[in-house]
């Protein structure tokens, strides 16, 4: 007797090619937003791209799934997905609230003093991209960062709000700026910062780091709004 009969052969090549299709429209849905092709604020309607594409509406739907985990799209109870679009005061608002968890992180890293070889090695990463000119791979790595400072917390819940808040604000950004030269340089003034964050927290002082990750992302802030109108 076959370990896998023929009908669950097929059932499990099936679920392969529906897990392809919404990776798959995941993805060019990503281009078309990254590109600027599909606006801040453009509705995804289901059952139109659904035609357009030739597929079921499912899968659009599980696609539009993938993009808002990642923060492209916005999807309110019973709504239409939308592009995310985010106001100056929705942007002032992520920033506020960061600075208070992301101060609250390093201060407990700085507490834990816990290995900091993860973050040194973001940073560096994040230095290759901005030399580069990948500005793409660097939002990438600044993201990757203030999760892995948070995960270094040990507090899985506070990982999950920062990524409620942050998610939003990295998509939006760098749907705004694709093809920009514009950022580098804040990019690069932004680098330095992180690697500021990360020579805090090895000092161990809690109270020093907490400051510091604080004031930085007022910095952030401000260097996010110079990115964006850059991106205009």
């Amino acid at each position: 007797m076959p370990l896998i009969d023929s009908h669950s052969l097929g059932m499990r090549n099936s679920q392969t090619n529906l897990l392809l299709v919404k990776d798959n429209l995941a993805a060019y849905f990503r281009r078309e937003i990254i590109s600027g092709r599909m606006v801040p604020g453009e509705k995804i309607v289901e059952v139109k791209y659904a035609k357009l594409l030739k597929i079921s509406q499912t899968s659009v739907r599980e696609a539009i799934n993938i993009l808002m985990a990642e923060g492209f799209v916005q999807k309110g109870s019973g709504r239409t997905a939308q592009v995310t679009r985010l106001t100056d005061e929705d942007i002032s608002h992520s920033f506020e609230l960061r600075a208070l968890l992301e101060g609250y992180c390093a201060r407990i890293v700085a507490q834990k003093k816990v290995d900091l070889r993860e973050l040194e090695q973001i940073v560096a990463d994040m230095r290759s991209a901005v030399e580069c000119s990948n500005m793409e791979a660097y939002y990438e790595r600044d993201l990757q960062f203030h999760f892995v400072l948070a995960e270094l917390t040990g507090n899985g819940m506070l990982l999950q709000a920062l990524k409620r808040i942050i998610l939003p604000l990295f998509a939006f950004v760098v749907m705004r700026v694709h093809g920009e030269r514009t950022q580098e340089e804040v990019c690069f003034r932004s680098l330095e910062r992180h690697k500021r964050i990360v020579d805090a927290l090895k000092t161990h002082d809690p109270v020093f780091a907490e400051r510091l990750v604080t004031q930085s992302i007022s910095t952030f802030l401000e260097d996010t709004r110079v990115v964006v109108s850059s991106g205009l």
